[in-house]
C-alpha cells in the first residue's frame, strides 16, 4: 500500500520508496532542471549576442528534450561518480567507514569530478543538440551561474527564516 509513509528514510519496503522516488521526485527534478537547461541556453544565447535569426544561435530545447538530456546526463555521471568513488575508496585516498565516506572526502571527490562532470554535460548537449562543443561549454556555465544564483537566493530565504525562527 502507498502511503506517506514510505518517504521516510529506513521505510520498511525499500521497493516502494524507490517507486515513489521514481514516480515522484525524479520527474519533479527532471521538469525544474528542463527549464533551468532552457533558461540558460537563452541566457547563452544573450550573452553571446547571438540575434532570433543568427546562424550560430543554439537552439532552445523543448522540455521533454531537455529532461531526456537531463536524465542522460545524470546517469552519465552517477557511472563516472561511481568510478571515482570506488577508486579513491580502495585506493584509500578517501577514507570509508560504517557511516559512509568521510565529509572532507565527499568534497574531494565533489571537486574531483567537476571539471569532468562539466564535460560531460557539454559533450551530451553539443550531441544532442544541433551546436558546437563550445557554445555547449557557454551553455553549461551559464547553467552553473544561473544554480549557483539560486543556491544563494534559497540560502538567503532559509537564512531569514532560520533567523526569523531564533528570533520568535
Amino acid at each position: 500500500m502507498l502511503d506517506s509513509s514510505m518517504l521516510v528514510l529506513g521505510a520498511s519496503n525499500p521497493l516502494a520508496v524507490l517507486l515513489c522516488l521514481l514516480v515522484v521526485v525524479l520527474p519533479i527534478s527532471l521538469l525544474i532542471g528542463a527549464v533551468i537547461l532552457r533558461a540558460s541556453v537563452s541566457l547563452f544565447n544573450k550573452f553571446a549576442g547571438f540575434e532570433e535569426d543568427s546562424y550560430y544561435r543554439v537552439p532552445e530545447p523543448t522540455m521533454l528534450h531537455a529532461m531526456g538530456m537531463l536524465l542522460l546526463i545524470t546517469i552519465a555521471n552517477g557511472i563516472v561518480g561511481f568510478m571515482f568513488g570506488a577508486i579513491a575508496g580502495t585506493s584509500g585516498l578517501v577514507q570509508v567507514g560504517p557511516q559512509g565516506v568521510d565529509p572532507a572526502g565527499k568534497l574531494l571527490l565533489n571537486l574531483v569530478t567537476l571539471p569532468i562532470s562539466f564535460m560531460i554535460f557539454s559533450a551530451i548537449l553539443s550531441s544532442m543538440l544541433p551546436t558546437t562543443f563550445k557554445r555547449a561549454m557557454g551553455v553549461v556555465l551559464c547553467q552553473y551561474l544561473i544554480a549557483f544564483a539560486l543556491a544563494i537566493v534559497i540560502g538567503f530565504i532559509v537564512f531569514l527564516v532560520v533567523f526569523a525562527m531564533n528570533a520568535a
